[in-house]
């Protein structure tokens, strides 16, 4: 992981997170502004273990749902490429085969995990922009003189969202506000 910026929060006040973004590309970085940033620290902030257990499962499972989103989802696959199940890995019934349930929507990308294979969909950008807008109220961003640093808040439409920043916390993101194509 090539590490973009460093975040630092402050903690959080009800739905409110308060921090500061270091750029590791030197001065005149320009920090991304839309909300969906805001949603990637806090995803990014979950995904590396802060407060895990303070998020309600429901809550974590729409964060991974929001990872699948902007990265593509793994479908995991027999060798011969019918669907398995993701929880259990038996195979599906009927039998299919992924190339054929996803026409068109697969990415390319194919691997394995604990002797079972997997392909990535490709990832949904307008969906990910859609649940951005439905989880950060407002993202508010100013550069700091100098251009290396800038303050940020971010307010999530549900304290359940940033139950995992009670505390300061600080980590590195490759996360840039970037969507996928």
């Amino acid at each position: 992981m090539t590490t973009i910026f460093e975040v630092l929060t402050w903690g959080r006040e009800g739905t409110r997170v308060d921090g500061q973004l270091t750029s590791r590309l030197g001065p005149g970085t320009r920090f991304p502004r839309g909300t969906e940033f805001g949603l990637q620290l806090l995803m990014d902030a979950w995904f590396q273990g802060f407060g895990t257990m303070a998020l309600h499962l429901d809550t974590a499972k729409e964060f991974e749902e929001c990872f699948e989103l902007f990265l593509g989802k793994q479908v995991w696959t027999d060798e011969e490429g019918h669907l398995l199940d993701a929880a259990t890995k038996a195979p599906l019934q009927p039998r299919v085969k992924a190339a054929d349930h996803y026409a068109g929507r697969l990415d390319g990308s194919t691997g394995s995990s604990n002797g079972y294979h997997y392909l990535v969909l490709k990832p949904e950008r307008d969906e990910f922009l859609r649940r951005a807008a439905a989880i950060i109220a407002s993202f508010a961003i100013e550069s700091e003189p100098g251009g290396e640093k800038a303050r940020f808040t971010i307010e999530a439409a549900d304290p359940r969202y940033v139950a995992h920043l009670d505390q300061h916390r600080y980590f590195q993101t490759a996360f840039n506000g970037r969507l996928p194509d």
